[in-house]
């Protein structure tokens, strides 16, 4: 669990960090920025009451998502 995390978890500052500086409406920003972190909540509670695979893969697909959605806005808002 604790690995999974520190694969996902920088890669999640540094989009944010970048998604933050490409200046998203608020809504947005807490959308994806708040959303992000409920997965990884709900990921890390999946994990620890041994859920299925497929319930805790669902949950990293939404963060993963999230985070591929910052990037694509960070890199389109930059240019």
């Amino acid at each position: 669990m604790h690995r999974n995390d520190l694969e996902n978890i920088p890669a999640f500052w540094i989009t944010g960090l970048l998604f933050i500086v490409s200046a998203p409406q608020l809504w947005l920003a807490q959308l994806a920025l708040y959303g992000f972190v409920a997965a990884r909540g709900g990921h890390a509670i999946a994990y620890a009451t041994k859920q299925s695979h497929e319930i805790r893969a669902t949950i990293y697909t939404v963060g993963s998502l999230l985070v591929i959605f910052m990037a694509i806005y960070s890199t389109i808002g930059i240019l």
